[in-house]
């Protein structure tokens, strides 16, 4: 009877370490939203999302991220929709006050530079020196938890010419939103480690 009985106990105890050694398994899933009001910013958002994706899953480990595109509901509703524990929103967007670079207009000229002509210079914010983008190119995230956590956080910052001195560079929209996009979603791992949310 006391065979019975301990061999009883010890199939109950294997069950309960294997279902907490699966839950354990399974890590943490972060949604990942990137979004941006600016149209030229818009073109880039799949690029952007799969890059702050990559990021946030070598960060850290045990950890899944998914994108989160937010167009069929809310983003927090689609994120819930993917059993995540936390939804990463990250925002970008370019100052309204937008400097003329020169020999253009914002927002004149081809989108790209293999749009334009031979022996003419391409000309928009698209075209822009990176020096002419640093200064008006904000960009903010938001850590909101899923699963009951007491977790939300969020920060926002424009970047700066000596935070990333990349010289007199052309077509820096795009290097500049990754590095953003980067820096927001590592920054995010971050601070969710140090709060031993992961």
């Amino acid at each position: 009877m006391r065979v019975i009985l301990y061999f009883a106990n010890l199939s109950i105890l294997a069950a309960s370490l294997l279902a907490s050694g699966q839950e354990s398994s399974r890590g943490r899933i972060i949604a990942v939203n990137v979004d941006s009001s600016d149209p030229r910013i818009q073109q880039m958002l799949p690029k952007l999302r799969d890059r702050a994706v990559k990021v946030v899953e070598e960060k850290a480990r045990n950890v899944r991220a998914v994108v989160i595109l937010g167009s069929a509901a809310t983003p927090e509703a689609e994120a819930r929709e993917n059993s995540a524990d936390y939804l990463l929103t990250i925002e970008l967007s370019l100052a309204q006050s937008v400097r003329v670079p020169i020999g253009g207009i914002p927002g004149e000229g081809p989108s790209r530079t293999v749009d334009v002509p031979p022996g003419r210079v391409a000309t928009g914010i698209a075209h822009s020196r990176c020096v002419d983008l640093l200064g008006i190119l904000t960009f903010s995230y938001e850590v909101l938890s899923l699963s009951g956590k007491n977790i939300n956080f969020h920060d926002s910052h424009t970047m700066r010419e000596f935070e990333y001195p990349l010289g007199p560079e052309w077509q820096c929209l795009e290097k500049l939103t990754t590095r953003a996009v980067e820096n927001d979603a590592s920054t995010a791992v971050h601070k969710l480690k140090s709060k031993k949310a992961l």
